[in-house]
């Protein structure tokens, strides 16, 4: 177990050199292991080193790095969980999650509202994706894609729904959806993110009912001009229909 390996491989006194042995690691599932104990034995020989069962490994990120990811240090994981423990507000790159979430089957998440930021594809990968997702549900987001690149309604709402914390898109990206693709992303609380001067096209086909009250709340929420882009049909009252397609701050 992980106590025997490192007293056999990592503690002076009774450790060994065993530079190129292979080890398997047979901890019961449940059983907590720290992350650093993984690494310490990853990192002394040059063999693979297998964790046979459903392990609980504890530590940062950094730590974890070193346990599952890090060529030198890592060990082998099949369906282990992961409790990833930085303190509030440390900042976290979305692609070293999904690194993380990549390396195991089991559960990976995140303890506490760290600050996690990267673009939407790597944040996707970090959050949303089945295989490479971790489990976050307070982190901070800042989804900082270059201005214009051309983002999904769905993807930023996907996004948004991955964590009760604030999820902000730093530049002038380039929203595409139809509109309740893009109320989703940009109003509803629970999924929406937040944007400043974001560019939006509502993309929903001719003849699409639509309320001038949902397109005042979508205008309302960017700086950027929102296009409707095909003959949708609005309806609502004179001032409805007023904030949708004459009022500066929400029209489209």
């Amino acid at each position: 177990d992980h106590d025997q390996l490192t007293a056999a491989l990592v503690t002076a006194g009774t450790k060994v050199e065993a530079g190129t042995a292979t080890v398997t690691m047979n901890d019961a599932n449940g059983t907590a292991v720290a992350a650093t104990e993984l690494s310490a034995i990853g990192g002394a020989t040059t063999g693979t080193v297998t964790v046979s069962n459903a392990v609980d490994i504890t530590g940062d990120h950094d730590q974890v790095t070193a346990a599952l990811i890090t060529a030198g240090t890592k060990v082998e994981v099949t369906a282990a969980t992961v409790t990833i423990n930085d303190a509030a507000e440390t900042a976290v790159a979305a692609t070293e999650l999904s690194a993380i979430g990549g390396a195991t089957t089991g559960t990976v998440t995140v303890s506490n509202a760290v600050v996690i930021t990267g673009d939407h594809d790597q944040l996707t990968a970090a959050l949303v994706t089945a295989g490479t997702k971790v489990t976050a549900a307070t982190a901070l987001v800042t989804i900082n894609d270059a201005a214009e690149t051309a983002v999904a309604a769905t993807e930023l709402s996907a996004i948004g729904g991955a964590t009760t914390g604030t999820v902000t898109v730093s530049n002038a990206i380039a929203i595409t959806g139809d509109h309740d693709q893009v109320t989703a992303a940009l109003v509803t609380s629970g999924t929406n993110v937040a944007v400043t001067d974001a560019t939006v096209t509502i993309n929903d086909a001719n003849g699409t009912g639509i309320t001038a009250a949902e397109l005042s709340a979508i205008g309302g929420t960017t700086t950027g001009t929102v296009t409707v882009s095909n003959a949708v049909v609005i309806t609502g009252d004179h001032d409805q229909v007023t904030a949708a397609l004459v009022t500066d701050a929400t029209k489209v």
